[in-house]
C-alpha cells in the first residue's frame, strides 16, 4: 500500500465516521478551556489546528479572539465544522489539506495544535519537522493523544469481543470497530502508534524534531474529559520552538 492508498483508506473511515465523532468528544469545552489555557492570555495568536476534525477546538480557540485555521484530511469532518461554525462571527478558516504536509510557509503561526493525530500518522517525526518549520520562532506546539488499545493477545482478544458485540447490537453497516478494522488492517505495518502511544515516546519524539520544554498538562481537566472505559491514558504536552 503506498501512501495515497494510505491516505485514501484512512480518509474513507473518517469520512464515514463524521456523524458520530463527537460522540466520543465529550466535554468538548473542557477541550478549548485547557487548549487556551495553555496558550496563555488573550493576546491573539494565529493558530493552526491539524487534523481539526469537525472542529470544536478550532471553534473554541476562536471564540477567544484568535485566528484560527483548521485542516483535516476528511471533507465530511471539514463540511461538520463549517456548518457548525456558519453564523459564529469569529476568525475561523477550514481547509481539506494533509495535517503531514500543511500548504502554509515557514513562520506562518504562533502555534500549532492537535488532538489524537499522532497514533493515525504513518510518521509522526516527520509531521514534527513540518509543524515546527511552521511555526514562529518562539511559537508552541500543543498536542494530545494516548493508548487506546491494548497491545499483545489480551488486546486482540478484546478488540475481536468488541467488535462481535457492536456487530450484533448496531449490524455490519453501523459497527464503528468493523469499519475501523476493515479501514486500518491493511495499514497496521504502516502506522506505528496504530494502538496509540505514551507520554513519554511523544516527549522524545518532540525533542528529536527540535521542540524544547516539553509540559504535561492534562492534570488541568477538572473531570475526565472521554466518555467511561475510553482514553484512559491520554495526554497533553506543549513544547516550544526556540
Amino acid at each position: 500500500m503506498n501512501h495515497t492508498e494510505l491516505m485514501q483508506s484512512i480518509r474513507t473511515y473518517w469520512d464515514w465516521r463524521a456523524s458520530s465523532f463527537d460522540n466520543t468528544s465529550a466535554r468538548q469545552q473542557s477541550w478549548w478551556q485547557v487548549y487556551n489555557h495553555i496558550l496563555n492570555g488573550s493576546a491573539r495568536q494565529c493558530i493552526l489546528d491539524a487534523g481539526t476534525g469537525t472542529g470544536f477546538i478550532a471553534t473554541g480557540l476562536a471564540e477567544k479572539g484568535h485566528m484560527v485555521t483548521g485542516i483535516d484530511l476528511s471533507p465530511v469532518m471539514l463540511q461538520l465544522a463549517r456548518a457548525a461554525t456558519a453564523e459564529k462571527k469569529i476568525n475561523l478558516q477550514f481547509l481539506a489539506a494533509d495535517a503531514v504536509d500543511p500548504p502554509f510557509r515557514p513562520e506562518s503561526f504562533d502555534a500549532v495544535v492537535c488532538r489524537n493525530l499522532l497514533w493515525t500518522i504513518p510518521d509522526p517525526g516527520l509531521a514534527l519537522r513540518r509543524w515546527h518549520k511552521i511555526l514562529k520562532s518562539g511559537g508552541k506546539l500543543v498536542v494530545s493523544d494516548g493508548i487506546w488499545r491494548s497491545s499483545g493477545f489480551k488486546g486482540v482478544l478484546n478488540q475481536y469481543v468488541r467488535l462481535i458485540f457492536s456487530v450484533m447490537k448496531k449490524g455490519f453497516s453501523s459497527s464503528t470497530p468493523l469499519r475501523f478494522a476493515v479501514a486500518y488492517g491493511s495499514c497496521r505495518d504502516k502506522l506505528p502508534y496504530l494502538n496509540g502511544i505514551h507520554a513519554d515516546a511523544a516527549r522524545e519524539l518532540l525533542l528529536g524534531s527540535g521542540f524544547s520544554q516539553p509540559v504535561q498538562h492534562e492534570h488541568l481537566f477538572t473531570r475526565h474529559p472521554y466518555p467511561t472505559g475510553y482514553g484512559s491514558r491520554f495526554f497533553v504536552i506543549s513544547a516550544a520552538r526556540p
